[in-house]
């Protein structure tokens, strides 16, 4: 695997986070984490490729201005990270006002009398506006990735923990979670950034730090009945599944540090999942 990126140094990755299925070619997903100098939670970056190329590049990021028509698309993906799925009308002025000459700025007049004490003040120019830009599938990948990231990305309780600097680490006195707990939803949590007020107001605390439960828990999460917790019939694996992302699996296996989880699916989210539980 290849990443095209000079800034990913000192990142740990997550080589298979998932990957996305198009109608002609797939998507493949990377994960970057960096954990060292990031207050209470790493800092995530993804990459992604093609299916039949192993280079990756860093996904863009989003501003979040087409999020409803996104969360409108139930389209399958091609596979064509440069097709345009929302033209911007801007776009084409833009490129006319760019291709026009910058006006040329005034000579200084010759024998003007100046005053050598009076420095020049500089005039007011206003900030560059953003640049319109046509909104393309590989903007709906990274949008849809995030998503499945926020919703999902399951750990087992214990696996992290907070130093007192604030910064989190993985915990090397986790040693799995026993045969009892693996069937509990109330044992895996999200990890992301902690979006319940509780947990929000447990991490201004010094009590936070070394605790087992700093995460939001996926039992809480609505609708109630999002994810599929079963057990093997030995009792030495879990799994998660969730229901509204189809495609994302979490495991855990019962007395060791092994645990992980990927999403492979097409990206579509199940809305219609209030009403079917």
């Amino acid at each position: 695997m290849c990443i095209r990126d000079s800034s990913c140094s000192g990142e740990e990755f997550e080589v298979t986070h998932g990957s996305m299925l198009g109608l002609n070619k797939d998507y493949y997903i990377a994960l970057g984490l960096k954990y060292k100098g990031f207050y209470e939670f790493p800092f995530k970056k993804f990459y992604w490729a093609m299916s039949g190329s192993y280079t990756f590049e860093p996904l863009p990021l989003q501003s979040g201005q087409n999020k409803k028509e996104v969360n409108d698309r139930d389209s399958l993906f091609l596979g064509e990270p440069e097709k345009v799925l929302i033209e911007v009308k801007g776009s084409e002025v833009a490129e006319e006002q760019g291709e026009t000459e910058p006006p040329a700025e005034p000579k200084a007049e010759e024998n003007k009398d100046e005053s050598p004490e009076t420095p020049a003040v500089p005039e007011a120019t206003e900030e560059p506006k953003a640049e319109p830009k046509n909104f393309t599938e590989l903007d709906r990948l990274s949008y849809v990735v995030m998503a499945i990231e926020n919703d999902t990305h399951v750990v087992p309780q214990g696996a992290f923990k907070l130093i007192p600097k604030h910064e989190l680490r993985r915990s090397l006195a986790f040693k799995g979670l026993n045969r009892e707990d693996l069937g509990k939803l109330k044992k895996y949590y999200h990890f992301r950034n902690v979006q319940s007020g509780d947990k929000k107001e447990l991490l201004e605390t010094t009590q936070s730090v070394f605790r087992e439960n700093i995460f939001d828990p996926i039992a809480d999460d609505e609708p109630k009945g999002a994810w599929s917790l079963q057990v093997n019939s030995s009792e030495t694996l879990g799994i998660v599944k969730s229901l509204l992302w189809p495609g994302y699996v979490a495991y855990s296996v019962s007395g060791t540090k092994l645990f992980g989880g990927a999403y492979f699916g097409d990206g579509l989210k199940n809305k219609d999942l209030a009403f079917m539980l």
